[in-house]
Formats: structure tokens, C-alpha cells, sequence
């Protein structure tokens, strides 16, 4: 296919773009991408895209699943593209592609693997039929972005294209059913675990009756949210069969076992996972789901993940100090259903625990013009902060008042709670020595502060920095 003038134009000013923020040392990642469309609106039509492109999509999950296949890919000798940085929106999917592009507009690489924000799916994919699209779930999300799940339900299932292969969540009855124009289709699937429930808990249930026809929903166990496996009592609509399905989970050898229900002999193959909590074994099952249909073998996969590769370090890290655990755990900001998820997960964690909230909008709490909608908080379970393991919640930021109210609604016992305008009088007034960890419940753009009051915790705890 020739190119038109105007791509190439655009191609040159989008390089020229990128090379003066390299020269000015500025970061501006989605400006080229910017330019790029701005100077030629189907600039993705036309940019070299690799043969063996996979686009990661889903409300929550989006940047861990793309790290770890992208990681499986590299350590099998792939060199893939990706946009690990972020960069999800179409401007973003246009920078990380032109940077791969050669003088012609051609790609360099034969792999890709790029995450993509659900709602600019109608933008990308009129333009770029990937290989493989992977959905991780479909959850409410972002209120004053995404408004509900089935508003964004829509737009991913009228845009994905007819002849790219689908990754899709069995569990899920709402991502698990989109686009019936996509015949190739596979399904990942999460056995019953200890502590899931008979029905859907929490405040939020975005699957409230049968999709299909309004029935009730019988669930012989629920992971997350509706998230689990379920049936209609009245028109029998279930989950669908899953190819790659975990049959055992091992907490304590972390080591999970995923059974390929597709392929001749039914063969399973064990894998090492670095972090065990629902949302990330949903996560590395996609991943590995994803690497198997690209055609990396079981083993290479096995030895990747034994090698190192895992959970990227912003959305989960962990750390010893003075025989304390001190855990950070990422949530997408402004989101309850993420939040909750997180909250869960502390919840049923062993022993005793602190916990240090730093949810606030990052940005808006910088900028004196914004007012972070607290609406969320309501959607959100702080609930499971009462639960009887946790000694302490102690609550950060310029909505602290806001978030403080919500956890007493919540039931949280007063004596618990504590209040820090930052994150180093946050590590100065846990109560560290009366718990066996302390986890750091943060919003993703918060990272860099949290990670610099766990830091001082851990100085204080080793008696290295006067509290």
C-alpha cells in the first residue's frame, strides 16, 4: 500500500518532535503521537505495525499483562515494542509505533505487545487488526471517565476487529461475551480458591441479572466482584469452556497449575508466580495464555517466570525490614472496584497489619483549580479495613478529612485510624511495632511517594533515622 504525502510529513514532524524533547531533556512521550495525527489523521493506517502485534485491553490488569507478556517474549528472544511507560491512548499508540519505524514508515520489529485504553478502541482498531487482543475484565471503572461498565462494554465490542484472535476471560460474563464477530476465540479460566464467596460481595455488582435474559445468577463461587463461575437459573446461559483453565494454585510454593483443556491429552504445566493474589494470578494467566497462542512452549514460559520475570514493581513490591513485611500494593486511582480488590486482598493477607491509604488524585492534589470527585469513596468496600487483623489505617493526603469520614461509615473503630498529611509523618505515626506488616495502599501515581515513606518506615524500624 503507497503512503501518502501527508504520512510522511507527519512522520518527520513527529520525529523531529520527539528529537527536540530528547535534546530539551523533556519527557512529553504522547506529543509525537500528537503531532503525528494532527498532520495526518490516519497516521495509523499507514505506520509499519509488526506482524505479531498484541493489544492488551480491560478496566483492570492493563499494564501488568502487558509487562509480563512482553517479558515473556524477551526472555524466549523476542524483542517486542512496547509502551510499558504508559502512553495507552491513540496518541500514545501512534508515538510508540513511529519510534520503531524506519525512514519509510516500515516496522523494525516483528513483535509487539501494546497496551490500549478501552475507550480508544474505536480509534485504533478502524485502523490496525492486531494479531491477538487480550481483554483482561471488564469492571466499573473511573466515574467521571468511563461513567458504567456497560457504556465502555460497547464501545470495545462494536470496535474490535472481526479477524484478530480474542484472549478472553471465561469468569467474566461481561468482557467474556464481547464482540461475537470475533469467531477465534480463547478462553483463561481461575478455579475455586480458598476464601471465595457464594455470591458477589461488596458494594459494587456489575452483574446484577443474566445479560441475556434477566434471570437470576446462581454462582458456585465468586473471585472478584461478579467475576467467578456462574449460571442462569432461567435460560441455563453459563460461562464459556476455557482452553487454559488453573486447576491448582500453590501459595506456598507459589506455583500455579494450568491445565490446557484445547490441546490433545488435556496437558497441564506448572509456573512460578512472584505475587498471589487473585488479580495478579488473573493477570499471569492472561499473560501465559497470550504467550501459548503466539507459540512460545509451556517450558519456555516456566523458565521465564522462573528466571525472574513477574508483577512489575509499581504495582506490587515488597520489602523486609526489622523482620517487618512492609507491602505496597497499587490500585488504579479513582476507582472502587480497584481499591476494593485491594482492600480484599490485605484483608485476608496473615497476621497482623497496618495499613497506610495514599489514594488521592496525585495531580489534583497539586493543583489548587481541581476538586477530586469523592464520589468513589462510596463505591468503594473500606469495610474490609475493619476487619479484626488490621490494628491501624492510617490515611494521607489533601481528602483525608473526606476519606476519614468514609471509614468511620465503614464501621472502623476510631482508636484505629490516624491522619498524616504526608507520606513521611505517615511512616512516623504507624504503629509498626505492634504489627507483623505494614501495607501501603496507593494510587498508581502515587507510587513515588509511597515508595519514599516505606522508605523512611524502613529507616526508622532499622534505627537508622530519628523518628
Amino acid at each position: 500500500m503507497s503512503k501518502p504525502l501527508r504520512f510522511h510529513v507527519a512522520l518527520w514532524a513527529s520525529k523531529a518532535t520527539a528529537f527536540a524533547l530528547k535534546v530539551a531533556h523533556r519527557s512529553g512521550g504522547q506529543l509525537p503521537g500528537v503531532v503525528a495525527l494532527r498532520l495526518c489523521p490516519d497516521f495509523l493506517s499507514y505506520v509499519g505495525v509488526p506482524a505479531h502485534t498484541v493489544f492488551v485491553t480491560g478496566t483492570n490488569g492493563k499494564t501488568t499483562t502487558t509487562s509480563l507478556i512482553a517479558d515473556l517474549l524477551g526472555a524466549s528472544g523476542k524483542q517486542p515494542l512496547i509502551n510499558r511507560a504508559g502512553g495507552n491512548v491513540t496518541a500514545g499508540i501512534a508515538s510508540t509505533l513511529f519510534k520503531d519505524a524506519t525512514i519509510g514508515g516500515r516496522a523494525r520489529r516483528d513483535h509487539a505487545v501494546l497496551e490500549l485504553d478501552e475507550r480508544c478502541a474505536k480509534q485504533v482498531f478502524s485502523h490496525i487488526t492486531p494479531e491477538l487482543i487480550v481483554v483482561t475484565n471488564l469492571y466499573r471503572d473511573t466515574f467521571t471517565r468511563n461513567a458504567h461498565v456497560g457504556y465502555v462494554a460497547d464501545i470495545l465490542s462494536k470496535s474490535l476487529p472481526a479477524a484478530s484472535k480474542l484472549v478472553l476471560n471465561a469468569d467474566d460474563l461481561i468482557s467474556g461475551r464481547l464482540a461475537p464477530q470475533c469467531e477465534r476465540r480463547v478462553y483463561f479460566s481461575l478455579d475455586e480458591l480458598p476464601g471465595d464467596t457464594r455470591a458477589p460481595e461488596g458494594i459494587v455488582n456489575d452483574l446484577n441479572a443474566c445479560p441475556v435474559c434477566g434471570g437470576r445468577l446462581v454462582y458456585d463461587y465468586c473471585h472478584l466482584g461478579h467475576v467467578g463461575r456462574v449460571r442462569c437459573a432461567s435460560c441455563g446461559l453459563e460461562n464459556p469452556p476455557a482452553a487454559y483453565e488453573a486447576v491448582d494454585v500453590d501459595p506456598d510454593a507459589q506455583l500455579i497449575t494450568v491445565r490446557e483443556n484445547a490441546a490433545p491429552g488435556t496437558p497441564s504445566s506448572r509456573y512460578h508466580f512472584s505475587a498471589g493474589s487473585v488479580s495478579d494470578l488473573y493477570n499471569l494467566l492472561a499473560a501465559i495464555t497470550a504467550a501459548r497462542e503466539l507459540g512460545l512452549s509451556a517450558q519456555e514460559i516456566a523458565s521465564a517466570l522462573e528466571g525472574g520475570v513477574g508483577v512489575v514493581a509499581s504495582r506490587y513490591s515488597e520489602v523486609v525490614a526489622g523482620g517487618k513485611r512492609l507491602v505496597r500494593i497499587a490500585s488504579k486511582g479513582e476507582n472502587g472496584m480497584a481499591c476494593s480488590r485491594g482492600f480484599a486482598n490485605i484483608r485476608r493477607e496473615p497476621g497482623s497489619k497496618a495499613v497506610v491509604l495514599m489514594l488521592e488524585d496525585y495531580y489534583m492534589a497539586k493543583d489548587p483549580t481541581s476538586t477530586e470527585f469523592i464520589g468513589w469513596f462510596y463505591e468503594t468496600d473500606f469495610e474490609y479495613l475493619a476487619d479484626p487483623s488490621i490494628a491501624q489505617v492510617v490515611i494521607t493526603g489533601v481528602r483525608s478529612e473526606d476519606m476519614m469520614l468514609r471509614a468511620l461509615l465503614a464501621g472502623i473503630d476510631p482508636a484505629k485510624i490516624a491522619r498524616a498529611k504526608d507520606g513521611i509523618e505517615a511512616a512516623q505515626v504507624v504503629d509498626w511495632q505492634h504489627v507483623d506488616a505494614v501495607y501501603y495502599s496507593h494510587a498508581i501515581h502515587n507510587e513515588h511517594v509511597a515508595e519514599e515513606s516505606r522508605n523512611h518506615l524502613a529507616r526508622l524500624i532499622e534505627g537508622k533515622e530519628a523518628a
